[in-house]
């Protein structure tokens, strides 16, 4: 069979992401690379399945009737191919279950459609009895050994996979005739530039300031104003329907200038209380948990990096944490978190949910700082709130909050740019390959090394941030 003509269910995927993108797949232009956390994602998922199968094999499979388990069946129907994540033959009824295995921590409706797919395609060959989706426990929590049989829960989909059977049969023959076009000329594309693996066939010539700038802007509304001809912030009508903070940020784009609100400014300064804290956490995402406590799919504390101000104008004092251990990280990083940040004080972070987030589930393993971790979560103020509040819009932050188009803007000395790590995903496969020993002896310190400068960034960041904000009000 003519690879190119093939559908397999991650082409049906990606048909279902966007038509378009399915045509890039299969001529060559969809172009889009791993990123280190979606490289990470994939590398757990590999973990996962190899779990699984023991899984399977030791508590689903009853080999005393005869039951036995096959992984990584390969079938065909016409164009569609399907390799199955593991089927259980019963031989008492002479039928297979299907087992689609997933590393999420819970079922989710896509992955009906993922095992319709592969039952269309495999029902052909072997009568089908129950369909299953094997997913991660979010309800497991670790103790000393991992229990695989409390990891995993296997729950019955047979009855969706049914109702979607037509829906799913209408659409991979789409997807088929997407994959044998020799034009992308009238095929959907997506409505979302940023992720976008084939930008050329979806977006050329995408202009700044676009339509997809606008937070939060439904895709109704986006083919809404594409049917009019609209791509550019500048061209959208003036009785175009868009909430509050879309309107403000279309206003300011279309005229060029910041929008600046000194008082409202001026009265959240007025709030704050000395010393000043600057706190960022970095995170490794263990799908599997790894030490005592952890549930399946949890961040994990491994980093922090800490400036505090004992007034505005005083210079920086900076402290700093990078926890290489083969124990938990968070032991020894709460232990010296307690030793560096005080009791009073507003403590700023960027997205203050995250922060909060990761500072409750470290109070739940680690009782006796649970008391110094909600004083600090009751000093929490969310700095990112200026921007996405609408304190201070520029046009610019291109309708976004992130520190990372923040800071380019508001402190434009100041860059991510060209650091060996300079995102949050490198730095969390950046410390997997220290704990792990993956990397030669010279190379250990040098990540170490970009560990600690690309945290200590991002909290300076927040301080040269601040600052600026202080003299909109000089």
């Amino acid at each position: 069979m003519d690879k190119d003509l093939t559908i397999t269910k991650s082409d049906y995927k990606i048909f279902l992401d966007a038509p378009i993108h399915l045509w890039g797949e299969k001529h060559g232009h969809r172009n889009k690379k791993l990123t280190a956390f979606e490289g990470h994602i994939t590398d757990q998922g590999y973990k996962v399945e190899e779990l699984a199968n023991s899984y399977l094999e030791k508590h689903i499979v009853n080999a005393d009737v005869g039951e036995s388990v096959q992984f990584q069946q390969e079938f065909s129907d016409r164009q569609f191919l399907a390799r199955t994540d593991a089927l259980v033959f019963k031989p008492k009824t002479n039928t297979y279950d299907l087992y689609e295995i997933k590393s999420s921590s819970r079922n989710k409706p896509e992955f009906t459609l993922d095992a319709a797919f592969q039952y269309l395609i495999a029902n052909k060959h072997i009568k089908i009895d129950r369909i299953y989706i094997l997913h991660l426990n979010s309800g497991y929590v670790r103790h000393s050994s991992l229990d695989i049989e409390k990891l995993f829960i296997a729950e019955d989909i047979s009855d969706a996979v049914q109702d979607c059977l037509i829906e799913v049969e209408t659409n991979r023959e789409e997807a088929s005739k997407v994959a044998i076009s020799n034009s992308p000329e009238g095929i959907q594309h997506c409505y979302k530039p940023k992720d976008c693996p084939c930008p050329d066939l979806c977006h050329p010539d995408l202009p700044k300031y676009s339509i997809y700038n606008i937070p939060r802007i439904s895709e109704k509304k986006k083919i809404l104003l594409l049917n009019q001809g609209v791509r550019e912030i500048e061209k959208i009508p003036a009785d175009f329907a868009l909430n509050e903070k879309q309107q403000k940020i279309v206003r300011v784009i279309k005229a060029k200038k910041a929008h600046i609100d000194r008082e409202a400014i001026r009265q959240k300064f007025e709030t704050f209380t000395y010393p000043l804290y600057f706190l960022d956490y970095e995170t490794f995402l263990a799908t599997i948990p790894l030490f005592d406590g952890f549930h399946p799919q949890q961040q994990m504390v491994f980093q922090y990096s800490l400036h505090r101000k004992d007034t505005l104008p005083d210079e920086c004092v900076h402290t700093e944490c990078l926890s290489i251990t083969q124990e938990n990280p968070t032991t020894p990083l709460l232990r010296q978190l307690s030793e560096d940040i005080g009791r009073t004080g507003t403590v700023f972070v960027w997205n203050k949910t995250f922060e909060i987030s990761r500072n409750k589930e470290m109070a739940g393993l680690h009782p006796e700082y649970a008391d110094m971790l909600k004083n600090l979560n009751d000093r929490i103020y969310d700095l990112g709130d200026f921007i996405n509040k609408g304190l201070y819009v520029h046009p610019d932050f291109l309708g976004s909050w992130s520190i990372k188009k923040v800071l380019p803007v508001m402190v434009p000395e100041l860059s991510y740019t060209g650091m060996d790590i300079s995102k949050g995903d490198q730095a969390m496969v950046a410390w997997q390959k220290i704990i792990n020993a993956e990397l030669p002896a010279h190379e250990v310190e040098k990540t170490k090394r970009a560990l600690l400068e690309y945290c200590q960034l991002d909290t300076y960041a927040m301080v040269a941030i601040l600052m600026k904000l202080a003299e909109f009000l000089s």
